[in-house]
């Protein structure tokens, strides 16, 4: 997992594997933030943007997810959103595997935290809590399980950029 500012993208760029920086780039340089909703290809399905909307919601109420082929990042354009994450361990069970389909599988609340146990930015077994701001992304990869749509301090329209990049970029 990489947690990042766009603001620092020139400095830190060179830190990034190649495919992640053409996705930060392109964010950057193409101003998809103003773009309409919707899916945007970047690289001839190996690389693709979404542009999303929608109200975070109690952190109780999701679940982890994971995906094999391709590695997120997430781009925070307006609003404020928590996103939980861990580590995958061979301990959790998945509770609905649409990886041949939809390459998402989600995990049994049995990993997951209520929300009165987690303060904004406080740890939790296995894991951490992402306060994620306007400029800022955070890189999932196949191992990392996130859980993003959370409220911080109750509800806020989020408008972010999801960038899917195949495994097959980074040598995965």
């Amino acid at each position: 997992m990489i947690l990042g500012d766009i603001r620092n993208l020139d400095q830190e760029k060179h830190l990034y594997p190649s495919a992640v920086r053409r996705g930060l780039e392109y964010i950057k340089l193409h101003r998809l933030e103003d773009a309409p909703l919707g899916k945007y290809e970047l690289e001839s399905g190996q690389m693709f943007a979404i542009v999303q909307e929608y109200a975070t919601q109690p952190i109780s109420s999701q679940q982890y997810e994971s995906h094999y082929s391709y590695i997120d990042i997430q781009y925070v354009v307006s609003g404020t959103e928590r996103i939980g994450w861990r580590r995958y361990d061979d301990h959790l069970k998945i509770s609905v595997n649409r990886l041949c389909e939809e390459d998402i599988q989600f995990y049994e609340d049995s990993c997951s935290i209520s929300e009165a146990e987690s303060l904004p930015g406080a740890g939790q077994a296995g894991g951490s809590d992402l306060i994620m701001e306007p400029g800022m992304f955070a890189v999932f990869y196949p191992t990392d399980l996130h859980r993003p749509c959370g409220h911080v301090h109750g509800e806020s329209s989020i408008r972010k950029i999801v960038i899917k990049i195949h495994r097959s970029l980074v040598g995965m």
